[in-house]
């Protein structure tokens, strides 16, 4: 599955259309061979229970339960103990943390401690056995940093991000994301390049799957001008985008140059809205890592400042046009260079 998806988002905007032609026929052929038999792997994947977010619904449910009790960590770990139970405050925090899955009798003994009814522990029964089985992603060359991310984008009804520096990965192009990891700061060899590549154009199935989230997008005009890869690249990365748009679940928009100081200026940053966790989840990655913001305090900055750069963004018909206009820069660029 992953090679045909592989191929199907490389067909159309990487491979030069002249000198390649056979390519080109090569590949969309394989495409429509390999389609009927990867639909229904898809949907699965698409419709299925994400491990990461049962992951979190656990941790978040556990923690309701002992602050319903009006117990904190240390108190709830001198009870499991005082019921003859080997727990620490330490294993009770990393838990709610996510750092550490319960297994089924830990589940049990929480469930005595804080002396839930029946279907309540069922339940968590559920969600910890839903959280201990493997995403694809697991299983696949995208690094582990971002594996929480790509359980959590299969559950989200709603994305949105603002790209400062370059084009979301759920957007890019297979020669982008080359680009774009070729200048890594950790190199790796050529064919685990290629298999990261592969797991980003992976990733991007949730757009295309049976309920694919809403996927709204702000980008700095700096990032459709940074000849990312080269002309060439970037052309097809354009293209991209522009097609994007035809799609109703994807929006876009653009932060004009000219616009001076705005929100986003530290940095790009994602919000994703999934329908079961009490609040939306923003993220933020950076040279130091990637850092998930769950507070209601922080959450809500991360609205307010999106809210505020898509005021300050242009429409998105007139970005439509700004990112057509772009493109036709890169065509006589292209022109220009025979």
């Amino acid at each position: 599955m992953a090679l045909l998806l592989y191929v199907r988002m490389t067909s159309r905007y990487d491979v030069p259309n002249k000198r390649m032609k056979w390519l080109n026929h090569f590949v969309k052929h394989i495409y429509i061979f390999g389609v009927s038999c990867c639909r229904h792997e898809e949907a699965t994947v698409d419709e299925g229970v994400s491990p990461t977010l049962r992951q979190w619904q656990l941790a978040e449910a556990l923690r309701g339960y002992r602050t319903r009790r009006e117990l904190t960590i240390a108190q709830a770990g001198e009870k499991l103990k005082s019921l003859g139970k080997r727990w620490s405050a330490a294993k009770l925090q990393r838990i709610e943390t996510r750092g550490y899955s319960p297994k089924p009798p830990e589940i049990e003994q929480l469930a005595e401690a804080y002396e839930l009814k029946k279907a309540e522990r069922n339940e968590l029964l559920d969600m910890a056995q839903d959280a201990r089985k493997k995403g694809w992603w697991q299983s696949s060359a995208l690094p582990k940093v971002f594996h929480t991310m790509a359980g959590l984008e299969c559950a989200a009804s709603t994305i949105r991000e603002f790209g400062l520096a370059a084009v979301p990965g759920l957007l890019q192009t297979s020669d982008y994301a080359r680009a774009l990891m070729s200048v890594s700061d950790s190199p790796v060899a050529a064919e685990v390049l290629e298999s990261r590549i592969a797991a980003r154009m992976t990733r991007q199935h949730i757009l295309r799957g049976m309920t694919p989230p809403e996927l709204q997008v702000i980008l700095a005009e700096g990032v459709l001008r940074n000849p990312v890869g080269g002309v060439r690249v970037m052309r097809g990365q354009l293209e991209r985008l522009i097609d994007e748009l035809a799609n109703a679940n994807v929006a876009m928009q653009v932060l004009p140059a000219d616009v001076g100081a705005h929100p986003g200026v530290d940095g790009s940053f994602m919000i994703l809205t999934i329908p079961s966790l009490e609040h939306d989840v923003g993220y933020c990655e950076g040279m130091m890592g990637s850092v998930y913001l769950e507070t209601q305090e922080d959450v809500r900055s991360c609205n307010m400042r999106f809210a505020a750069l898509s005021t300050l963004a242009l429409s998105p018909d007139k970005s439509a046009k700004l990112m057509r206009n772009i493109l036709a820069e890169y065509q006589l660029w292209k022109e220009a260079a025979r």
